[in-house]
């Protein structure tokens, strides 16, 4: 990694790189590395908006991050390579996590001038300090910035930073190294988040094995992350996915607000690195807020499903003020609605089956053997979602459960 990242800045070199790197030595001074603890981590809830509500903060003039989700493996990374000195972190991590290509890249040139200008400024520091996890995380964003070409308006600017996953570890750490850290928890109607999810798992992952267990994965996601994390209820934030379709204003000044950011008419932009933000979903592309994307979707979700959800997420569709059928804030009308209906296959589970089936040549020569095993796989499939729904529903309906709260 690091030898392919050295090719990369020697490909892209420039004539005078010193010259370069001594322009941006001034940008470096800027930033009271020091006093810098003001960091957001953005979490999600399945496929909820993390990058969405990231872009329309990407562009505020006290604000500094990493485009989309390449933030997201700095903890990752750096429990991978702590052996690895600064530098030569900064240089492979420009290439783990793709600065220079796909939608919004920047100039390796300018990076790799950023990094040593770095180490002018900052290069005598302890060597404890350097090492840090922390340093790391800090130096990380404050390199890319001026690479970027940005310089903020406050010397001690707020991080965002994709945690992305709701991981207590990961919190951990974060708040180890920035005490006063805050989370952002994205929720989105849970009815169109698990057919949306799946449909985003199903199609990223292997044609095997993985892709067989994807409704199991997408379950227990979302039986998980719809809590904040443990203990840190107070310093959580939760903003619907619809809001920033639909009241995006209203949203992105209650984000600044508790974030502590002055509003700027560039909250309601969505950007990374300043270009804008487009999504694609077959032929239809927009950048920003669409009200359709707002609108329930069952895709992948049968009438079946529909009842088990409503049982098993009652409490995330009554904390975020999501329309469900009212009867359902019956325990007995819950439990009675999931003894039904959890026997019957998600319809999730049967586009996975089906397609595995299809995946394998053998079942169509007739090969007992692979049916057998294929219909193991498929049972164990089944067994392991009921489980899942089963453990959690007893467990909420019995103990009751705390869910992300809306403010």
């Amino acid at each position: 990694m690091l030898q392919h990242a050295r090719a990369v800045f020697h490909a892209d070199e420039v004539k005078d790189l010193k010259s370069l790197a001594a322009d941006k030595i001034e940008d470096i001074r800027y930033f009271d590395i020091a006093g810098m603890d003001r960091v957001a981590a953005i979490c999600m809830c399945g496929r909820s908006g993390t990058e969405l509500v990231a872009s329309y903060l990407d562009g505020h003039d006290d604000v500094i991050m990493l485009p989309t989700n390449r933030s997201e493996r700095i903890y990752q990374f750096f429990e991978c390579y702590q052996s690895l000195p600064l530098r030569d972190k900064l240089i492979a991590y420009a290439i783990f996590a793709d600065f220079f290509k796909d939608s919004f890249p920047i100039a390796p040139a300018n990076y790799y001038a950023a990094v040593n200008s770095l180490f002018e400024v900052y290069g005598h520091w302890s060597p404890e300090f350097l090492e840090s996890r922390r340093a790391f995380f800090l130096f990380l964003h404050v390199v890319y910035c001026v690479a970027l070409g940005r310089r903020p308006r406050s010397p001690r600017p707020l991080i965002v930073y994709q945690q992305h996953r709701r991981h207590d570890e990961l919190a951990r750490r974060f708040l180890e190294d920035f005490p006063q850290g805050q989370f952002i928890h994205t929720v989105r109607d849970p009815i169109t988040n698990c057919g949306r999810l799946f449909e985003q798992w199903f199609k990223g992952g292997a044609v095997e094995a993985p892709g067989l267990f994807t409704a199991g994965h997408v379950i227990r996601h979302l039986t998980r992350a719809d809590m904040p994390h443990r203990g840190m209820e107070s310093r959580t934030l939760t903003i619907r996915f619809e809001d920033l379709h639909l009241h995006l204003e209203k949203t992105m000044r209650a984000v600044a607000d508790w974030l502590g950011l002055p509003y700027r008419s560039s909250l309601l932009d969505s950007t990374f690195n300043g270009v804008p933000w487009v999504v694609k979903r077959g032929t239809t592309s927009w950048s920003g807020p669409r009200p359709e994307q707002a609108i329930r979707d069952s895709k992948n979700i049968s009438f079946t499903d529909r009842g088990l959800l409503f049982a098993v997420f009652k409490e995330d569709f009554v904390a975020w003020n999501y329309p469900y059928p009212s009867v359902y804030k019956y325990a007995l009308v819950r439990a009675l609605t999931f003894i039904l209906v959890v026997l019957i296959p998600m319809k999730m589970e049967i586009i996975s089956a089906r397609t595995f089936i299809k995946m394998r040549p053998s079942l169509r020569r007739g090969g007992f053997r692979y049916a057998i095993d294929c219909l193991v796989r498929i049972l164990i499939c089944r067994v392991g979602v009921m489980t899942l729904l089963t453990a959690n529903f007893c467990r909420r309906l019995i103990f009751g459960i705390r869910v992300l709260e809306m403010r």
